[in-house]
């Protein structure tokens, strides 16, 4: 198969000359369309108009939409006369210019004026018509011509030298390459300008390339077409991309077919296949395909010559197009410029790059991660290790050796030297150290650990890095930080805040024009991305990240490198070349096409012109409510990656998800107004303008406005019946029924007395089963409390008696075995069983209490009664406890007080507070028991310095929930003490109030009325 000819209409589709017919490409889809006798095709041009004219062997004419959207051809033939018709041989060329047809064969040339159906022949044999801007030219023996008054006619361009080929050049301007290879530009009219050399060095570097086509490309580029490879050249010269064996595998180019569509994209053919060259990408890529093979782990420059660092080993960049594997190597972690050298951290060690470009091992060690300068020292370098720490590598004399850093012995792939001579380290998984080494550089004499605690938005994913300016920053899950040495923290840092807030960083470098470039993942989103950041004038970055949005990352820990052009990007086995100098077109206007619209059995539009971006309102019948859209957009990089998102208006109250998919489907649409609208993305996720169709739905018949005014006669016709039928039957029924009536009164009379004594009746019974109701409510309400009483007291009797009890069983257990000795049981059991049954007697009397009145049956027994005697009583019983402790337990009375209430209850009240502030109190603490009045009432305080209480846990006493904790010796609670103590004063109709901080001690004070007061 072999393709002749291309040309692009002004949708963008692009069309093919072929041996089989012509072929059509949407950026998806191909099309073969079949000459009539299956004849060869040679040669395509389009008009404004839709129409793409074609020129076989023997035949010619055109192919155009039909009103289904179809693609058919029709044969211009008929309309030539019959004498062309035999003369007609095989069409190589064809061009339109206007309403004029120029096509060529072997013998002729003809030019025919497809509005006047006229049609002329020039006898010029290889006479190929080109059409450039708004004119026909063409090519001969040398020359150029230009078709005017009805004639080609020479332009006299070049004297000395023979033009071979010419192209496009500009806007109104074309190239013209000699026999000599020299490129030549004309702009403008050519009858009062000449032509003038276009580079020396453009045409120095073509004199040895046998040139089949070329075409000046945007920024002063051009490429060339030879007998394998595609090649592109700077305007200086410099050889800028090669397409070769790598790809052609040594396929021979096609001389005819070498076209620029509108996006920039170069299109060629070979005897086996057409391809398309992205000249307008900033990306290009490394693979396999150019020897480079592995994953990519870390990128470096020497010299001029540019490398990469895989599991595999170190490559390097033979030409623009092939990579060279340097051997003896292993896995290469880092690469790294110092001293006009490039050392290689490797699995085996450590490597130098010299003069000649091949790697030499210095330093044999395992497991080698990165590599740091010191600072005015060209003789020392630091060494960070995968789990052994850091190491000092020194220079003497040509031969390195390496001495171990004590003092750190952590896994180290990011280390920096800062301004001051720290040296920063960060780990994947712990956070960023700082350390300083002594004079000899082979201890650790500080070492400062920081993590989310000082600053940083996670332990995990910080990395460190130094920018020109010598600013250490830390690359983290959230953007970017920098340490603040008058705080001792990490900050966010304000010059990378608004392009990166919410990035997790991985990667940056920074080129020697202050560009810095990133790889990163979106938090919200979730995706791997990259982008560069351009400095405003304000300080601030941008993020530019359009032109990487069409890269597939792959998740691997990613290396950048910056060039003199842009940047290499390391992504899993693949290099990513970006050139920021690169001219590109992805901000460039895109079209969304709906290509067809077809109902149940029928197409009701199909795009046949350019012109169509306007639609009129079509109106569709409701038989035919079930639509299909189909639409694309001509984006031929990375075609299969154009997104569209649709929304029918009228229908649909949001747009679709954004898809692949180039059709959409409804069914079964209600009558109404209604807009198609689809918009489209390609790679870069630039989006379109949305196209639109707007169209109306009928009703149905039976939902017209003539139906609607026929139901409404018959719907009164049928009412009007039924009111006359139904007048009739109620007058005749009316008489019955009067009579019916009377007698049916009397017996309602009767019946409606004996209904009001049942009502009466059952009234009274009511009224017996609602009190009955409450009086069982109020009892279910006593005994659900009554068993919640009993499931607390239970639950508290079982474990805190439990224990106590169970221990005097083992002792007397052990004492019967022999285990224990009695003197043991005098000396050391007894001091600690009398405190267990100290515990369990007031426990048990606190248990007591507490369920005689959960179970209301303690009264409050008021009398007058001397403070001072409870105070000394329970001080006494309490002065063992506290003197193990050593605190010191005091009351200060300030005269003999008489308090109204029960005395048992302000007993075990205070009982029970001052036991607590034994077992909170720390040793060798303090505690004082105040009394004071105030107001008719004797206030009673208990005052500690033990560990305090929090507001939580105040709340929670005062909240009647049950809680408790452990002493500072370790003493038991069993949370019934405060309950009671809450309890009682509030029967005695006082309150126990509580002030305490944590760490700062505790004042219980509780309240009852004075005596005095009283009795008055």
């Amino acid at each position: 198969m072999q393709n002749w000819d291309a040309e692009q209409d002004e949708w963008g589709i692009m069309y093919f000359a072929n041996t089989d017919g012509v072929l059509i490409f949407d950026g998806i889809r191909w099309e073969l369309i079949t000459l009539p006798g299956t004849a060869y095709c040679f040669s395509v041009a389009s008009d404004k108009h839709g129409r793409v004219y074609i020129g076989g062997s023997g035949e010619l004419g055109y192919i155009m939409k039909d009103a289904s959207g179809n693609y058919t051809y029709h044969s211009l033939l008929p309309s030539l006369p019959k004498e062309i018709q035999n003369m007609l041989g095989e069409i190589w060329d064809t061009e339109v210019l206007g309403s004029t047809l120029f096509f060529s064969d072997m013998q002729h040339c003809y030019v025919y004026d497809l509005a006047k159906g006229k049609i002329k022949i020039l006898d010029e044999q290889s006479l190929w018509p080109i059409h450039l801007a708004d004119s026909i030219y063409a090519l001969k023996n040398g020359g150029m011509y230009v078709y005017k008054q009805d004639a080609f006619r020479p332009m006299n361009l070049l004297t000395d030298t023979k033009i071979l080929l010419v192209s496009e050049y500009g806007e109104n301007g074309y190239m013209l390459l000699d026999d000599k290879k020299q490129l030549w530009t004309l702009e403008g009219n050519a009858s009062i300008k000449k032509p003038k050399l276009f580079s020396e060095a453009v045409n120095t570097a073509l004199k040895d390339i046998p040139v089949k086509r070329f075409r000046p490309l945007p920024g002063g580029r051009i490429a060339v077409v030879s007998n394998h490879q595609i090649l592109i050249f700077s305007i200086h010269g410099e050889l800028l991309s090669r397409i070769g064996g790598n790809v052609l595998d040594e396929s021979t180019l096609s001389d005819e077919l070498f076209l620029e569509d509108i996006n920039r994209n170069l299109w060629f053919a070979t005897n086996e296949f057409i391809g398309m060259v992205i000249t307008s990408s900033p990306l290009s890529y490394y693979d396999k395909h150019n020897n480079l093979r592995g994953s990519v782990f870390t990128l470096g420059q020497y010299h001029g010559q540019q490398y990469a660092g895989t599991n595999l080993g170190l490559y390097r960049l033979k030409d623009k197009d092939t990579f060279e594997f340097l051997p003896n190597t292993g896995t290469v972690w880092e690469m790294y410029s110092f001293n006009d050298r490039l050392y290689l951290a490797c699995d085996s060690g450590v490597s130098e790059i010299d003069n000649k470009n091949y790697p030499r091992v210095i330093i044999r060690d395992n497991g080698v991660l990165s590599l740091c300068s010191v600072s005015h020292r060209k003789d020392r370098l630091i060494m960070g290790t995968y789990g052994n720490g850091i190491w000092l590598l020194s220079e003497k004399d040509g031969a390195w050796s390496k001495r171990r850093i004590k003092g750190f012995n952590e896994e180290t792939r990011y280390i920096q030297e800062d301004d001051h001579g720290n040296f920063w380290i960060a780990h994947y998984g712990k956070g960023i150290w700082k350390l300083r080494l002594n004079d000899a550089l082979d201890a650790v004499i500080e070492k400062k650990f920081y993590t989310s605690a000082q600053g940083l938005p996670s332990d995990m994913h910080n990395r460190i890095y130094k920018l020109n300016d010598k600013t250490i920053i830390a690359t983290t899950g959230n953007g970017i930080y920098t340490y603040n040495s008058s705080t001792n923290r990490f900050n966010p840092d304000p010059r990378f805040s608004k392009a990166l807030q919410g990035y997790l960083i991985s990667a940056i470098a920074e080129s020697q024009e202050g560009y810095i470039y990133f790889r990163g993942r979106s938090i919200n989103k979730n995706e791997e991305m990259a982008g560069m950041l351009i400095k405003g004038k304000d300080g601030i970055y941008d993020a530019l990240i359009t032109p990487f949005n069409k890269i597939s990352w792959a998740e691997t820990d990613p290396r950048l490198i910056t060039t003199n052009d842009g940047v290499w990007i390391g992504s899993n086995n693949k290099l990513i070349v970006y050139n920021h100098k690169q001219e590109t077109y992805f901000h460039k206007p895109l079209r969304s096409i709906i290509k067809k619209i077809t109902t149940i059995d029928s197409v009701i539009y199909t795009n046949k012109n350019i012109n169509d971006s306007i639609y009129i309102t079509t109106t569709i019948p409701f038989s035919q409510n079930s639509l299909r859209f189909d639409f694309d957009i001509v984006h031929f990089e990375d075609a299969e990656k154009n997104e569209f998102q649709y929304k029918l208006v009228g229908f649909d109250k949001t747009w679709s998800d954004w898809t692949t998919a180039r059709e959409a489907h409804f069914t079964n649409l209600p009558e109404g107004n209604y807009t198609f609208m689809v918009r489209a993305r390609n790679s870069y996720k630039v989006e379109s303008k949305p196209s639109s169709f707007s169209f109306y739905i009928t009703p149905p018949v039976y939902r017209t406005l003539w139906a609607y005014g026929i139901y409404l006669v018959l719907l009164g016709l049928i009412v009007y019946g039924i009111i006359l039928q139904r007048t009739k039957q109620v007058n005749r029924q009316k008489e019955l029924l009067e009579r019916e009536v009377t007698e049916k009164t009397k017996e309602l009379l009767a019946m409606n007395e004996e209904i009001m004594a049942q009502n009466e009746e059952i009234s009274n019974i009511n009224e017996e089963v609602n009190r009955q109701n409450i009086e069982i409510e109020s009892q279910s309400k006593i005994l659900r409390q009554s068993n919640y009483t009993k499931d607390k007291l239970f639950s508290i009797i079982s474990h805190d008696l439990r224990g106590p009890i169970f221990q005097f069983r083992e002792v007397f257990s052990m004492i019967e075995s022999g285990y224990i000795s009695e003197s043991e049981f005098q000396n050391k059991l007894i001091p600690e069983m009398k405190e267990r049954i100290n515990y369990v007697a007031t426990l048990t009397d606190n248990l007591l209490h507490w369920a005689k009145d959960q179970m209301e049956g303690i009264q409050v027994k008021p009398s007058s009664f001397n403070l001072q005697d409870i105070v000394d009583e329970n001080i006494n019983l309490l002065c063992a406890q506290a003197l193990r402790k050593s605190i010191q337990l005091n009351s200060h009375l300030q005269n003999t007080l008489y308090a109204y209430a029960d005395k048992d209850m302000i007993k075990l009240v205070l009982r029970n507070l001052l036991s607590n502030a034994v077992k909170f109190t720390p040793e060798n603490g303090s505690i004082e028991v105040k009394i004071r009045t105030e107001n008719n009432y004797v206030y009673i305080s208990v005052k500690d310095s033990g560990v305090g209480l929090s507001q939580e846990e105040i709340d929670k006493i005062l909240g009647k929930e049950y809680f408790t904790k452990y002493g500072t010796a370790g003493e038991k609670g069993s949370g019934l003490g405060l309950m009671l103590c809450r309890e009682f004063v509030e029967k005695n109709g006082g309150t126990l109030l509580i002030e305490s901080k944590r760490g700062e001690g505790s004042i219980f004070t509780f309240n009852v009325k004075n005596a005095d007061a009283s009795l008055k």
